[in-house]
């Protein structure tokens, strides 16, 4: 393997509770700068939500005429998972 190359990630659950947490947080946050960029670069209309394994929502949308629809969204699958939302 030369030195210059990336290895591949072995793709299954993290153990080590920190390390999933943190591996987490910067994949999230390297998600939602993808989909920023998606949608800056290819003037495409984008909406993401992601539920960590504690039911902490993060969520992007590109544009505000899509708002109203993510928060139904996510409404609905917080409910689905048990979570109630008293304010919308």
């Amino acid at each position: 393997m030369n030195l210059m190359e990336r290895g591949r990630v072995e793709l299954k659950r993290i153990e080590n509770k920190i390390n999933r947490q943190v591996t987490f947080a910067k994949r999230r946050n390297g998600l939602l700068k993808k989909a920023y960029e998606l949608s800056v670069l290819c003037d495409a209309e984008v909406a993401l939500i992601i539920f960590s394994n504690h039911g902490k929502l993060y969520e992007f949308c590109s544009t505000s005429k899509y708002t109203f629809l993510l928060c139904v969204c996510v409404c609905f699958c917080t409910s689905e998972m048990g979570f109630v939302f008293l304010d919308v």
